[in-house]
């Protein structure tokens, strides 16, 4: 059965599920931009159109809101209006007011899904799958790091225009790269407090924050999350050490590495040959879901409000000025 599929917000990411949504056979496909663009819609095998109140003539089956991140609630609202199921691009949103106004949506009923395509890596799920094991024994501290130059990402743009570099579009690598924020909350659940900072140095000429580092309390010890937007070299691991060992992941190297105390090492390689595959792996279990019509996942509309609240206890935390007191 195939669906009616709205996008709302023709970057990048729209472009990547319009594309992946064809390919899965959904070929009923809007998209709401700014302007009439008939090349667009070639390319990408859809209508599309630049009213919302469009939107209610087309009825669509389901929604996703792929447009910056301080839009989303408006974009979530406009789902919820018209009865659609949502998938939502990561994060929820970017501040508290928004966030409360999204808690009054009455949308706990419906399927929802919010994107945190590197849940789905294969190296990702073996890893949660030590980690219940325990093979490293139980866990006391945990990294994890990513970093990314932002002018590198859409090198046609200017980064300073692009929603991840601009304040008023809930920019910011807190906001932004939320995926390590996610594993972590995958891994071990909730902590039960965070101290964060976050600066911006000056070196890309945005108005948001470019570097980020926090600590996560946790019953069982630490894990510390770093951010940013600086490293010219893409960088993301992850470091979990244990009473017995400790897992090491980096994307690059396309393997985890398990070493216990007087082992040898456990390597574990797994190449993922095309990123895309991840998309299209959340885009299944998203439709899936909505054919089933089940409301609750480890991704549903829950999951995406407790996310989006540690992202602003993390900003919280950086903008209390007895942070930096001696």
């Amino acid at each position: 059965m195939a669906f009616r599929h709205l996008i709302i917000g023709g970057g990048s990411i729209g472009k990547r599920h319009l594309r992946n949504l064809y390919f899965l056979g959904e070929h009923e496909l809007y998209c709401l931009r700014r302007n009439p663009d008939p090349q667009f819609e070639k390319e990408f095998h859809c209508k599309v159109i630049t009213k919302k109140e469009e939107a209610f003539l087309i009825k669509p089956d389901v929604v996703f809101v792929c447009n910056p991140t301080s839009l989303h609630s408006e974009a979530l609202a406009l789902a919820y209006e018209t009865g659609a199921k949502v998938f939502m691009e990561k994060p929820l949103t970017h501040d508290k007011e928004s966030l409360e106004n999204i808690k009054k949506l009455p949308i706990y009923n419906k399927v929802f899904f919010i994107g945190f395509m590197l849940r789905y890596h294969p190296l990702v799920k073996i890893i949660k799958e030590k980690l219940e094991e325990e093979v490293i024994g139980k866990v006391f501290s945990t990294r994890f790091s990513f970093g990314s130059y932002l002018p590198f990402w859409h090198p046609w743009e200017d980064h300073r225009t692009g929603y991840a570099g601009r304040k008023d579009l809930g920019g910011g690598v807190i906001n932004t790269i939320s995926h390590e924020l996610d594993l972590m909350l995958y891994f071990f659940g909730e902590p039960s407090a965070v101290v964060a900072a976050k600066m911006n140095i000056g070196h890309l000429d945005i108005d948001v924050e470019e570097l980020s580092e926090a600590i996560f309390k946790y019953q069982w010890g630490f894990a510390t999350l770093h951010l940013d937007y600086l490293q010219k070299d893409y960088d993301r691991q992850i470091i979990i050490l244990g009473t017995e060992g400790k897992i090491t992941w980096n994307w690059n190297e396309h393997k985890i590495i398990i070493e216990k105390h007087k082992s040898d090492k456990q390597i574990i390689e797994k190449k993922l040959d095309d990123v895309n595959q991840l998309y299209v792996d959340e885009l299944k279990d998203f439709l899936e879901l909505i054919r089933s019509g089940q409301t609750k996942h480890p991704l549903d509309f829950d999951y995406a409000i407790k996310n989006c609240e540690w992202i602003l206890k993390m900003h919280k935390s950086s903008e209390k000025s007895e942070l930096w007191e001696e």
